[in-house]
């Protein structure tokens, strides 16, 4: 995968990509994204079990079908995460 494909992939929209002149800010910043991805796929998680946790009727009350609780998670996850950056 070149550069290009890298930086034009979803899966790594948001976050920095190490550059190949010093090794050492390249791990920093990669230990630094997988911190962010740990974090964010923990808020995941977490919101995934507390909308699966609610009835029906109080998912319809704040207008979330069942089928839809990932993707809301996803969106929660990253927003939460992207305000404490």
């Amino acid at each position: 995968m070149t550069a290009y494909n890298v930086k034009s992939n979803s899966a790594f929209a948001g976050y920095d990509l190490p550059k190949a002149d010093n090794t050492l800010n390249g791990a920093r910043r990669f230990f630094a994204n997988w911190a962010a991805w740990a974090e964010e796929r923990r808020a995941y998680r977490e919101a995934v079990s507390e909308l699966g946790a609610l009835t029906d009727r109080d998912l319809t009350d704040i207008g979330v079908a069942r089928c839809d609780i990932p993707a809301v998670a996803r969106q929660a996850a990253k927003a939460n995460v992207a305000k404490r950056r």
